[in-house]
């Protein structure tokens, strides 16, 4: 780790913050993904951590529907964030999971399954979320029992339908009888899915 690129996140997350263009935000909240997929900077990543999440949890949390890309790739970043520091993962889910709870709004809740989603797609089956993927099934199912709109119902279906494939074991200790009516990737479709 090198003090440049500690300069170079906490410039960005400062950027992220704080500018005012949305352009330039958006552009920002890019250099920020790629800075989160370099391997050589999880050190970096792992110390200002906090101020990742803060600074993410800001971006979701913008008022502006004018600002729904800039969401959605910070959404992507904390995803990836998740991905790349696997070993961390534990406290980023429970960050996530504890953001979504607390939430008011349905389309931030959204953003939060987006990032859940982005980080069990992009480890996939690598089985780098093993030690924390009980607490991400469970997260889940409560998820699925409380959700009351046809987004949030399809994207946490989709999350637990990658946690089947990926950790079947974990699936089947939540869900011992599974209804084999899932909703389509569309949410207006209904089709018959076996386990």
């Amino acid at each position: 780790m090198s003090y440049s690129d500690e300069s170079r996140l906490s410039n960005l997350l400062r950027r992220i913050t704080r500018e005012d263009d949305r352009d330039r935000r958006l552009a920002t909240v890019k250099q920020l993904k790629e800075f989160i997929q370099q391997p050589e900077n999880k050190l970096v990543l792992v110390k200002q951590l906090d101020n990742i999440l803060a600074a993410v949890h800001d971006v979701l949390n913008e008022s502006s529907k004018l600002l729904q890309e800039l969401r959605q790739e910070g959404a992507c970043c904390l995803g990836l964030l998740c991905a790349s520091l696997s070993y961390e993962a534990e406290k980023i889910f429970k960050w996530i999971f504890s953001k979504f709870s607390s939430s008011t709004k349905d389309e931030v809740k959204l953003l939060y399954l987006c990032a859940t989603y982005k980080a069990l797609e992009t480890v996939g089956e690598k089985k780098a979320f093993s030690s924390v993927m009980q607490l991400v099934m469970t997260s889940l199912q409560s998820i699925l029992e409380n959700v009351d709109t046809p987004e949030l119902l399809c994207k946490c279906v989709k999350c637990i339908l990658l946690v089947a494939r990926c950790y079947p074991h974990i699936f089947s200790t939540n869900f011992r009888v599974s209804s084999p009516l899932l909703f389509s990737d569309n949410g207006k479709d209904m089709c018959v899915r076996k386990w």
